[in-house]
């Protein structure tokens, strides 16, 4: 990892001899980026979550370091399938932010004004949603399985797949 310039400019910059913030920082990374981080159950509140969970700072906002770093990972780890993944739950977790703000209130001036049935249509779609979504999260992890090198290892998160012709040669 620290063969990568994002990750090096990190681990450079902290001058303790422990390193703990640049072992923070890479934890951050980690948990907010990797497609199967823990804390992908807080959707869109991932970042603030892992901010005050991981950085103990709620306030916490990376910087260009930290984002760059996070964006070379996310891409490192990234198949198409793992990319379509990723925009699904983006885009779950913003319907599901949207339905959280909805709420039926009583009282004539502060009564929302949408149809009900409306929303309870879009619901049962989001059912059908969340369901493709959890059998698209099972074959990305699937995906991921199948990825086998010599003597029975997984591929690393840096090794190029393209150039290992071991893994061709294994899977004929």
């Amino acid at each position: 990892m620290l063969l990568l310039p994002e990750f090096k400019k990190i681990w450079d910059r902290d001058s303790n001899k422990l390193k703990k913030r640049a072992n923070d920082e890479f934890a951050y990374i980690y948990f907010v980026g990797d497609y199967k981080s823990e804390y992908n159950i807080y959707g869109i509140e991932k970042r603030q979550t892992v901010a005050k969970e991981i950085m103990n700072d709620a306030y916490y906002i990376p910087d260009e370091l930290v984002e760059k770093a996070l964006e070379k990972y996310i891409k490192l780890q990234e198949t198409s399938s793992m990319r379509y993944l990723r925009s699904v739950r983006e885009t779950v977790d913003s319907l599901m932010q949207y339905y959280d703000q909805l709420r039926f209130r009583s009282g004539q001036d502060d009564v929302l004004k949408y149809d009900a049935s409306n929303v309870t249509r879009a619901l049962k779609d989001v059912e059908s949603i969340i369901e493709k979504l959890e059998k698209w999260e099972k074959k990305v992890y699937e995906e991921e399985e199948q990825m086998i090198i010599r003597g029975g290892g997984k591929v690393g998160l840096f090794e190029d797949k393209e150039k290992a012709t071991w893994m061709a040669s294994r899977s004929q």
